[in-house]
């Protein structure tokens, strides 16, 4: 039976609503470290197209324009890619690499619904974000934002530069700052697109044209094989269950630890207030959305007639965490 992974950020949230005040624990105060400056700029109205398809980043991301660079959020952009992304918060590093089948089918439910496909809402705002000192790791080679540019993060979403993300993935991504239209092709698409020769097909000589083979039935085997019978095995329904817990785990982990800084870097009670209650939407949301994959998984276990013990040490492992998150909040509030 595999091991039980789940997504534990709930540790990280734990610690920035259970202290009130907030004191300097060593964690966040390493944490707020990593901010170097905060810096205000606009949002813009873009339309965002990935390999011929139209997309939208999640509510509350945006594109901005800061020193004449273009700013794009590294997760929603990178998944768009289809590239996977790994958050290390403790060293405040970002890994995008290719991501595995499971991996894979993660990233494609996470852009199936990620809002309306289209443009971004027509209303800008003024937005102000943190500088952070990230490091970056793409496909195994250590890249560097280039120099008078950088890394800011707000409500736990990192942005980063567009091209320094184009050069660094390997993807062909475009700005068009006359219709702001970000384009963005992967080396399989552009090679579908490209126009082939066509070559002509000879006709058989005889009477009249050629016929179509008709396919040929289905053997109708019946017998252990996978052979169109539908039925999932247990690797199957758990790989894809822990895979999905493992995303959601990144997910929050990042936008946990965004708001952390935020809090850290806070000037005022009503600021802190503000995101402690946004913390707490958070676990709120993070928890629904274990619950739900949890649900979905004891489902198709029943359904393939497998055994759902494994549910039961997933939500075992959950609830563990969250009492040990709630023990270090005490711990630190004392």
């Amino acid at each position: 039976m595999p091991k039980a992974k789940f997504p534990a950020a709930v540790l990280l949230l734990l610690t920035l609503i259970g202290v009130a005040p907030l004191t300097a624990s060593a964690p966040l105060s390493a944490s707020a470290a990593t901010v170097a400056d905060t810096i205000k700029a606009s949002s813009m109205n873009v339309k965002m197209i990935f390999d011929g398809v139209s997309l939208q980043p999640p509510t509350g991301q945006h594109v901005f324009t800061y020193n004449n660079t273009t700013y794009v959020p590294l997760r929603f952009m990178s998944y768009a890619l289809q590239k996977s992304v790994n958050w290390d918060a403790k060293s405040v590093k970002v890994t995008v690499s290719e991501p595995s089948s499971s991996e894979l089918v993660v990233i494609k439910e996470y852009l199936m619904n990620v809002g309306n496909v289209g443009s971004i809402s027509a209303v800008t705002k003024n937005i102000m974000l943190g500088k952070v000192k990230a490091s970056f790791v793409f496909n195994g080679s250590t890249k560097t934002v280039p120099t008078g540019q950088g890394s800011y993060m707000l409500n736990g979403t990192l942005y980063v530069p567009l091209r320094f993300l184009s050069e660094s993935v390997g993807n062909n991504i475009s700005w068009n700052q006359t219709t702001k239209t970000i384009t963005a092709e992967s080396p399989s698409y552009q090679a579908q697109v490209t126009p082939t020769p066509v070559v002509p097909v000879a006709t058989p000589t005889g009477s009249g044209p050629t016929s179509t083979p008709s396919p040929k039935p289905s053997s109708g085997t019946t017998g252990g094989g996978a052979g169109g019978s539908g039925a999932l095995t247990y690797e199957q329904i758990t790989g894809d269950t822990e895979a999905k817990l493992n995303a959601l785990r990144d997910q929050s982990t990042s936008t946990l630890y965004g708001l952390a800084i935020e809090y850290v870097s806070a000037k005022d009670a009503a600021a802190k207030a503000n995101l402690v209650a946004k913390g707490k939407q958070q676990l709120s949301s993070f928890t629904a959305s274990f619950n739900s994959i949890i649900t979905d998984a004891e489902q198709k276990l029943k359904s393939n007639g497998h055994s759902t013990a494994i549910i039961a040490q997933y939500r075992a492992t959950f609830e563990a965490e969250l009492q040990k998150g709630m023990a270090l909040a005490e711990g630190m509030a004392g």
